[in-house]
């Protein structure tokens, strides 16, 4: 048979405390993950006006492995952060 309990005022919140607890978790963990996935993708042509580059260099640079391409269906796209790094100044 089941049995029902029933809380008032402090007992209540103290049953409730982990889910709110949780709730706080949650929030934050979906603030981490959107901020992960929102990485901005640039085309070989804005890539190429960012770094005053032709395409050629590009394929040159994905070929010799300095930057990293992905595809998507038949576009080639590049990661921000992977662009990011060529603009890095060499003398720091």
């Amino acid at each position: 048979m089941n049995k029902f309990l029933i809380l008032e005022g402090s007992e209540l919140q103290k049953q409730l405390e982990p889910i709110f607890e949780m709730k706080e978790d949650v929030a934050a963990l979906k603030k981490a993950v959107t901020q992960k996935s929102s990485s901005k993708y640039f085309t070989i042509q804005e890539v190429c006006s960012l770094l005053h580059v032709s395409r050629s260099t590009i394929y040159r640079m994905i070929k010799n492995g300095d930057l990293k391409a992905r595809k998507a269906y038949r576009r080639v796209l590049f990661m921000e952060k992977d662009v990011n790094e060529l603009l890095i100044p060499v003398n720091q």
